[in-house]
């Protein structure tokens, strides 16, 4: 009888810690970084768990409006030093940078776009990336 309720239970366990997974902090160098938002249950997730990262990207399609995940993402500081590179596991990636001026690269299907942001401790930056539909 036992046997009926704990196998239940571990499989519910096991996909309640593999959604969890799929949303799991990541460093390189000083900088720490999440990505993710594919559904909307990962994307509230993403959500509540990113009020720590103060530069907030998101990547789409103009027009529809569709998400974009496997975006190349260059992140480089003031210097021209590469402090990120990375690609998207989903259409948001938030980043916790130091306070200061960067440059940033995305690159989708071979289609490059670049913007410059400044990023402090107080405000979250965010930056939106739209690539029009191919024909």
């Amino acid at each position: 009888m036992k046997l009926k309720l704990i196998i239940p239970w571990m499989m519910l366990s096991f996909w309640v810690f593999a959604q969890e997974a799929s949303i799991m902090p990541q460093t390189q160098g000083d900088v720490s970084f999440i990505s993710g938002g594919v559904g909307s249950d990962e994307r509230e997730r993403l959500q509540a768990i990113g009020t720590d990262y103060n530069l907030r990207l998101i990547f789409s399609t103009q027009g529809s409006g569709d998400y974009l995940s496997g975006v190349n993402v260059t992140i480089k500081d003031a210097g021209g030093k590469i402090v990120l590179e990375t690609v998207t596991d989903g259409p948001m990636l938030f980043v916790k940078l130091k306070p200061g001026r960067y440059g940033v690269s995305v690159d989708y299907q071979a289609r490059l776009m670049h913007k410059t942001v400044t990023v402090n401790d107080s405000t979250r930056a965010p930056l939106a990336f739209a690539w029009p539909e191919r024909r």
